[in-house]
């Protein structure tokens, strides 16, 4: 289910106009079994230092801009940057639509977007390193603090949680004005 969508938000990516990344090596062979969540927070503090909950929460465009290439070199494989939304349980978060997204690239954005970002490895495995610490930050789950996603996308869902991308690659990003380049 996953890959179909993510391979559906591919080609959207590529109809808007945007530069999408070669998702050909796409395999079923999992990435996160070969390692554990601990090694994965060392990886990021080792090449970004302790991150802050303010660096964190709310902050899933920037923090998985600069994590990909750091995964990329983890891993030796090629990381999806994914943007999308996430169904739990009886809601949504972060909610768009082509027609959004189309807007979105026309008139850029100013301020603050409803907008969420993960990773996907080839093996449509996700990473999410924001989603669960701005979760708890919220609903004042202080345990919740710190935490992570590094699952099989598939197999999140049939725990009631959903990733559904959108747009694969970084492009948006620039093309929409969420970043500048100076």
């Amino acid at each position: 289910m996953y890959k179909t969508e993510f391979i559906e938000a591919v080609k959207r990516s590529s109809r808007l106009g945007l530069t999408v990344p070669d998702v050909g090596s796409c395999d079923s062979s999992s990435f996160l079994q070969k390692t554990n969540p601990i090694e994965l927070a060392t990886v990021i503090k080792k090449e970004m230092g302790l991150l802050t909950e303010k660096e964190i929460v709310g902050q899933c465009l920037s923090l998985h801009y600069r994590l990909k290439q750091v995964f990329t070199d983890f891993f030796d494989c090629p990381i999806f940057y994914t943007i999308g939304y996430v169904e739990f349980k009886n809601s949504t978060m972060f909610k768009q639509t082509e027609e959004s997204l189309v807007e979105m690239l026309k008139t850029g954005v100013e301020g603050e977007v409803s907008l969420h970002a993960w990773l996907t490895l080839p093996s449509m495995e996700v990473l999410d390193f924001s989603l669960p610490t701005s979760y708890a930050k919220v609903n004042n789950i202080p345990e919740g603090i710190g935490s992570a996603i590094a699952e099989q996308a598939n197999k999140l869902s049939s725990n009631g949680m959903t990733y559904k991308p959108l747009i694969v690659g970084e492009d948006f990003l620039f093309k929409s004005k969420i970043v500048r380049l100076f």
